[in-house]
């Protein structure tokens, strides 16, 4: 399994070209931020998020027509609203693709505001793309899309466009990594943690809420935290550290935290995760990481406790198993190939993929 990785990122290369030539035959308007890669800038016209939301929206609506399909980013608001307001406008009538959608159910008015965009965004709304297959189900009960217009396309690594060449396993330190702010239960991790002498190195950004976490667990010394890295110091940090934990929050009715424990199991380092919506889709446990149950400071100390006295020839070995599933199966072109696929075999259901592009 190991040992193929050249010949499935070959057959990889294949079907990139495969889709690039299905892409030249349409005209693909795009919000989504991957202009790094270099085929999915031949494969899409980019439309970058703006300042002025007003005037970006007001700038889809105006290129709509003129496209035979658009990629909207899940994740901005402001795509949401556009879409929304676009489903209005009855001289709109391109096929649209909701990219990366992550969304958490809201409470009261707002969650009637979640169901309310995507109502109203039905009717060019052809396909949306969350990261799960456990998020068909809920997405299809909790915002009523429907099943067939919903398709998983798992998330990866986004280390393109970063130097990772002098992350050598002898750099590791005696230290484990933990970071982030969305959706993370960092008083489970750091109630296990206070039992080991190891340091526990939190990449948090600064924030009101950031400062009263820091100052409840002021007393933990060997918990640190770091409020001021940039990406390319986190990912540093990821290369080195000896394991990577992700606490997730409870609960939760969408992925979070995919793209830090992908990127961590890229450099081969053993990761920790709750066992939540987005970490069953990366890590299977014992194999290539190991996940615990919510809510459960006992279980983060028997992880955390079993990865220390693992012999060395096994974490190597789960080590080289997540590198493995994060280079082939979730790298980062593999992942834009499975969304322009997806959206592709969408817009041929429909009949378009034959007709002649637009002007």
């Amino acid at each position: 399994m190991i040992d193929d990785t050249d010949q499935q990122l070959s057959r990889q290369s294949k079907r990139i070209a495969s889709v690039g030539m299905r892409c030249r035959q349409q005209r693909i308007l795009s919000t989504l931020p991957y202009t790094k890669v270099n085929f999915w800038n031949r494969c899409v016209e980019s439309y970058p998020l703006r300042k002025d939301l007003v005037a970006y929206i007001l700038g889809l609506l105006r290129r709509a027509p003129k496209y035979d399909m658009i990629l909207l980013t899940g994740g901005e608001r402001a795509d949401l609203f556009y879409l929304a307001i676009a489903g209005l406008l009855p001289w709109i009538h391109t096929p649209h693709v909701v990219a990366d959608a992550h969304w958490q159910k809201a409470q009261g008015a707002a969650y009637v505001l979640q169901r309310a965009v995507f109502f109203l965004g039905r009717r060019l709304t052809a396909q949306v793309q969350p990261h799960s297959d456990e998020e068909v189900d809920i997405y299809h009960h909790i915002y009523g899309i429907p099943r067939s217009a919903l398709k998983a396309v798992p998330w990866s690594s986004t280390l393109i466009g970063h130097d990772v060449s002098n992350s050598r396993p002898d750099e590791e330190g005696n230290f484990m990594l933990t970071g982030g702010k969305s959706f993370r239960d960092y008083d489970v991790l750091f109630g296990a943690f206070k039992e080991f002498e190891l340091r526990l190195e939190v990449g948090i950004p600064d924030s009101p809420d950031t400062r009263k976490l820091i100052e409840k667990w002021r007393a933990a010394s060997n918990v640190h935290f770091f409020t001021n890295w940039s990406n390319d110091q986190f990912i540093r940090k990821m290369a080195g550290c000896r394991a990577f934990l992700m606490p997730i929050a409870p609960g939760l009715t969408r992925s979070t935290a995919d793209q830090s424990i992908v990127n961590a199991m890229y450099f081969g380092k053993i990761v920790i995760a709750t066992n939540s919506i987005s970490s069953r889709i990366y890590i299977r446990h014992g194999v290539n990481g190991f996940l615990v149950p919510e809510k459960s400071v006992e279980a983060w100390k028997h992880a955390i406790r079993e990865v220390l006295s693992l012999p060395t020839d096994v974490l190597v070995l789960i080590g080289r198993r997540a590198a493995y599933d994060a280079r082939v199966h979730f790298n980062e072109n593999l992942r834009l190939v499975r969304t322009l696929e997806a959206a592709l075999n969408v817009l041929q259901e429909r009949g378009g993929i034959d007709a002649a592009p637009k002007s």
